[in-house]
């Protein structure tokens, strides 16, 4: 492998942070229900988690790791739709009702995520 390669491996494996490390990038994987929110990452063009649980309630925050624009857009349309949004930057949702909603990325539309929300 490259140095670039393990350079790029180890930059993976310390944004995903272990226990007891500081980070200032909001969790990659889903929070308790109930904790103050959840979070998903945009890397690599795809959303981390893919799939997401959340109770209703839970603010739930997408942030842009990748060096282009994406979006957050509900595929029905109306539950939830992010403008365009850089690197660092993020994009909150606030889960109302409950049920299963699948979102893609409007400009890259291969980017597949799901959202299910539960009673609270």
């Amino acid at each position: 492998m490259s140095r670039l390669g393990l350079t790029a491996a180890g930059l993976i494996l310390l944004a995903g942070g272990s226990a007891g490390c500081v980070s200032d990038r909001p969790p990659t994987g889903p929070t308790t229900p109930g904790g103050g929110g959840s979070s998903v990452a945009i890397q690599n063009f795809a959303f981390v988690p893919p799939s997401l649980s959340v109770a209703s309630g839970t603010t739930v925050t997408w942030t842009n790791e990748d060096n282009v624009q994406h979006t957050v857009s509900a595929d029905d349309g109306t539950t939830f739709e992010s403008s365009a949004f850089g690197q660092g930057q993020t994009f909150q949702f606030t889960a109302g009702t409950p049920g299963t909603f699948s979102y893609i990325c409007s400009i890259h539309p291969f980017m597949h995520g799901t959202l299910t929300v539960t009673a609270p």
